[in-house]
């Protein structure tokens, strides 16, 4: 089995990623497409250690769309089924081309256009994504620059509910409701660009009116 490779061995050879230096997540992740059966393994038991390899060559082009895709959907099992499903497969095509297309950048990665093209003219296709290698239109794999915080899907999820918080925060906060923005507060994302520096601004604010109210409250015990 010596002609075989192991899976971060494939990773390094596709993306050029150690993976033991550089995304231990990512390296998670392919064992759990492993483990779900889209990604074919053989193994082969040394002393007391089970090395696994992929089964045979094709597994390099699975493993490569996988993991393309696993940047968008974090899920395995959403992965899976759009290798195996065409009616699940269009559905998705729609959310990669809102994700990606006319976009010079996501979340911080640099997109390539024409990749991105590529990438959703195939999965529009009836192309075989066990044979067909699709183009990888990031300069870095999300996996890597994003880590545990999920897929693209997930983030941009996450930066629309912020977004939502925020502009609730601010509401609450120029209609004097301190504690529904105390409230609010704690549910901002301080990732969301300039969060950080309202959320510490309004912080402040929000401290300055309890003293205040302490003020008040001892004047009027006097």
């Amino acid at each position: 089995m010596t002609n075989l490779m192991t899976i971060p061995d494939a990773i390094e050879h596709l993306f050029g990623i150690k993976v033991a230096r550089d995304s231990a997540y990512l390296k998670t992740k392919a064992t759990s497409l492993e483990r779900n059966g889209l990604i074919r393994v053989v193994r082969e038991k040394i002393a007391h250690t089970n090395k696994v390899y992929l089964a045979d060559s094709e597994q390099l082009t699975v493993l490569h769309n996988a993991l393309v895709l696993n940047a968008i959907y974090p899920d395995p099992k959403d992965i899976k089924r759009i290798f195996e499903e065409p009616s699940y497969r269009s559905e998705c095509v729609k959310t990669v081309k809102q994700i990606l297309q006319s976009r010079n950048n996501i979340v911080g990665v640099a997109l390539q256009s024409t990749a991105v093209n590529q990438l959703i003219e195939i999965l529009e296709s009836e192309q075989d994504l066990f044979k067909q290698k699709l183009p990888n239109p990031f300069t870095q794999l999300p996996q890597v620059a994003l880590g545990k915080n999920g897929g693209l899907l997930n983030v941009l999820l996450a930066q629309a509910a912020s977004t939502a918080t925020l502009d609730n925060l601010l509401h609450a906060y120029l209609s004097g409701d301190w504690e529904k923005s105390s409230i609010l507060i704690t549910q901002l994302d301080s990732n969301v660009s300039g969060a950080a520096e309202l959320k510490n601004y309004i912080q402040n604010q929000l401290v300055e009116a309890e003293e205040m109210e302490d003020l008040l409250e001892a004047f009027l015990k006097m």
